[in-house]
């Protein structure tokens, strides 16, 4: 069975490919963790898959040390806005409309991630920490958020990856924060030196590339 690791931004992609992967490679077992956890476990060598997921810089580390190989690029996936659905829908594509939007929130909803700390010191930026700091929450991760927003009433506003907001339940995407702020997270697949699927493993590398796959993770929001 081939193992594979994948950060919560891609695993929407994986997953809604998973008939296609085990066609060619066989039985797959997908699994998700915090990106930096993937990497550090790798490092550890703790029970690797044999693929891994991750943004492009911790595979080039994982290839640097010696512990993956075959980098597969995938596509870019940003940050954007999300609101429960039925409910307003702010406008944040310019710092000016985001500025209006976050102050007029009931709660700002971040997660715990490095995208949420940047977003985190966007309010700051914008001179609306101290207006905000009651309504600001923070969730470990997007999913979290999702069910959090969606189970709120009033005027409230999220802000995550975009793939992770499209998967969520009775909540919406509203778009893409401005460029000035924006971060779009380059992601690619590799083979751990340590798998014992090589072949399979690159089977599906291979596969990752093609234009039926691509389509299916721009569908779940990854940018190519």
């Amino acid at each position: 069975m081939l193992r594979i690791l994948s950060a919560g931004s891609t695993l929407h992609g994986l997953r809604a490919c998973a008939p296609q992967f085990e066609q060619a490679a066989g039985r797959c077992e997908i699994a998700t963790d915090h990106g930096h956890n993937i990497l550090e476990k790798v490092k550890r060598g703790e029970a690797p898959p044999d693929i891994v997921v991750l943004p492009a810089d911790m595979i080039d580390e994982l290839a640097a040390r010696g512990l993956a190989h075959g980098k597969t690029t995938l596509g870019k996936v940003g940050i954007g806005g999300v609101v429960r659905e039925g409910s307003w829908t702010p406008d944040i594509g310019t710092m000016e409309a985001l500025r209006a939007a976050l102050a007029a929130a009931d709660a700002v909803l971040l997660t715990r991630a490095p995208t949420g700390d940047h977003l985190l010191d966007v309010v700051g930026r914008l001179g609306l920490a101290e207006k905000l700091v009651k309504r600001i929450e923070r969730f470990d991760t997007s999913s979290r958020l999702n069910l959090a927003l969606a189970a709120r009433s009033g005027h409230a506003l999220g802000f995550g990856p975009e793939t992770e907001i499209r998967a969520g339940t009775g909540v919406r995407w509203i778009g893409d924060v401005p460029d000035e702020i924006q971060i779009a997270l380059p992601y690619a697949a590799a083979m751990l030196v340590a798998s014992r699927e090589t072949a399979a493993a690159e089977r599906l590398l291979a596969l990752l590339t093609t234009a039926p796959i691509r389509a299916a993770f721009a569908r779940t929001g990854v940018r190519f």
